[in-house]
């Protein structure tokens, strides 16, 4: 069988064949599970990581689908003039249009260290066995 691809690594993927649609976004700041040391503090970066699970759709006693759960963190830099809320609503429409939900949307806060507005997305989709 082919490889099994992780809920990040998908929703990864997603972004990273779609990334015209979100022209403030730049492959090298999407992530997966952490962020790296050399990040560029004044693009926004993206870090996809993945949260409890729902448990599986049967049937016949078979798994027909996972119910996946990621969060997606959006990092900007905290004198950031471009539209957060517009990028946010192109991701949110990107994934939605591959099946990929948005169920929580934290809204934006300063980090303590007030480097960065950052605003938390949590996302759930099926993903066939």
């Amino acid at each position: 069988g082919g490889e099994i691809m992780t809920p990040a690594a998908y929703v990864y993927n997603v972004l990273a064949s779609n990334l015209e649609s979100l022209p403030q976004i730049e492959i090298e700041n999407v992530y997966t599970f952490y962020v790296d040391d050399n990040a560029s503090p004044d693009k926004p970066l993206i870090l996809i990581t993945e949260t409890v699970s729902m448990g599986d759709d049967y049937g016949n006693n078979e798994v027909l689908y996972s119910n996946r759960r990621v969060q997606i963190d959006l990092y900007y830099p905290k004198d950031y003039t471009e539209d957060m809320t517009l990028i946010e609503r192109d991701l949110k429409k990107l994934l939605r249009k591959n099946g990929i939900y948005c169920y929580s949307d934290a809204g934006h806060i300063l980090t303590l260290d007030s480097e960065r507005i950052t605003n938390t997305l949590k996302f759930n989709f099926k993903m066939e066995e």
